[in-house]
């Protein structure tokens, strides 16, 4: 009789032929053994599905799902739906996992009883290989904390570690039904993503144990070149931010969220199509959309100044 997995690993690949070696090899040495890894091709071009299948034949752990191209949200959904195991994680497929990652993340979540428990990340250039170690099995739980206010982690020196969804295990139980919205097929998703889970009543626990090398090249989601899919994931974002999660956080924490979104969407649709000198009407029409569906009462001072002058233009 088949093993039940503790734990569903979500691999969404798309045309990523260059690192998926690495990163589904990162999750076969893992020191926890009790898992399945759930890898769905994005309608990749590349020979990406030739590699997974070479890496994966005979280990009947991992599964792969091939689709049509609709973007990492609806991948990652479908990975969500298929998942077997009490606790989900997730794994770009151009990063690669610690060899202790699944099992220090695994003791952090059940020993606080958290409902999603994570750990620290590294950046590596594109050049980097994971490379097992046989006598990699010793580690100590470092430095960690746990609270049952998730927004003390959003601080602004913090928040890129905050929407980092693929440093961290979750309880299947705790996400329940919350998906990936699919309006978000390459930004954005990983952001609502957390602040749709974090609206919840939780726990979280965070160690300082590096789990994951996050690798930046320039395909990488993180690092792509400017292009239309820099900005135009905006409106769909203030609009979620809008009905759904209004009354679901605190005044000083949505002043917070708007400030550094607002931030964000300038450097998107005015700093960036300046400096590349491209995209500017597209960008511009998305700033103007957006500017009018941020409240007034949560920004700053010379952002609602700002935001007058810009709801001005047309």
């Amino acid at each position: 009789m088949k093993k039940r997995p503790e734990i569903s690993i979500i691999v969404a690949n798309y045309n990523c032929a260059a690192y998926i070696l690495d990163s589904l090899n990162s999750i076969k040495n893992q020191t926890f053994t009790n898992w399945e890894c759930i890898i769905i091709d994005d309608g990749s071009t590349d020979t990406s599905v030739k590699i997974i299948k070479k890496i994966i034949k005979n280990d009947n752990r991992f599964k792969l799902i091939t689709t049509k191209h609709s973007g990492v949200s609806k991948a990652r959904n479908i990975g969500l739906d298929t998942a077997k195991g009490d606790y989900i994680a997730f794994l770009d497929s151009d990063d690669c996992y610690t060899q202790n990652a699944l099992e220090i993340l695994l003791h952090l979540i059940k020993t606080t009883n958290s409902d999603m428990a994570g750990g620290r990340t590294i950046l590596v250039d594109k050049a980097f290989h994971f490379i097992p170690n046989k006598n990699n099995t010793y580690w100590t739980l470092e430095n960690f904390s746990t609270t049952s206010n998730p927004v003390q982690y959003v601080r602004v020196e913090e928040q890129y570690k905050w929407v980092w969804i693929w440093r961290r295990i979750y309880k299947k139980s705790f996400i329940d039904k919350t998906r990936f919205i699919e309006d978000f097929s390459s930004f954005g998703e990983d952001i609502c993503f957390m602040l749709d889970l974090c609206s919840k009543d939780c726990k979280i626990s965070e160690c300082t144990n590096l789990v994951v090398y996050h690798r930046i090249h320039n395909q990488s989601i993180s690092n792509k070149n400017f292009s239309i899919t820099s900005f135009n994931w905006f409106p769909a974002y203030f609009k979620h931010i809008n009905s759904k999660l209004q009354n679901k956080y605190n005044f000083k924490f949505l002043k917070f969220v708007y400030n550094e979104a607002f931030t964000y969407l300038l450097s998107e649709t005015i700093a960036k199509p300046k400096y590349f000198k491209t995209l500017q009407l597209e960008a511009k029409q998305v700033l103007l959309e957006c500017v009018k569906q941020i409240p007034y009462r949560y920004l700053s001072f010379k952002f609602k100044i700002l935001r007058f002058f810009l709801s001005c233009l047309k």
